[in-house]
């Protein structure tokens, strides 16, 4: 749970197998795993309703195949929830320095130990 003043918001997760076990096993609760286009664009069209959500972590590869412009631009832009992308497991991260530059300046750690 994110914590903004008194208000409590929650995590949730759109991804693959792997990602959805892996944060199942951090205890996040709220995990989608769609297969298909129309199910991804369904899944994020439900998080966005939502109005106890703070972060939803999305695969990078799920991203990429929303057509539903105003889903796609909802993901680039929402501020509540966020979406935070990550690649999939083997996928090259292509904003990798872009987030290891957004958590530095967030908590001032450098979480990949890069100079």
């Amino acid at each position: 749970m994110v914590r903004v003043g008194a208000k409590g918001y929650g995590i949730a997760v759109v991804g693959g197998d792997l990602l959805a076990k892996g944060m199942a096993l951090a205890g996040i609760k709220r995990i989608y795993n769609p297969s298909t286009q129309e199910e991804v664009e369904r899944d994020i069209g439900e998080l966005l309703a939502m109005d106890d959500l703070g972060i939803v972590i999305i695969s990078q590869r799920l991203a990429r195949i929303v057509r539903d412009r105003r889903l796609a631009k909802a993901i680039e832009s929402s501020l509540l929830p966020m979406f935070v992308s990550i690649p999939s497991y083997g996928e090259k991260s292509y904003e990798e320095d872009a987030l290891r530059r957004l958590i530095l300046k967030a908590i001032g750690i450098d979480i990949a130990g890069k100079r």
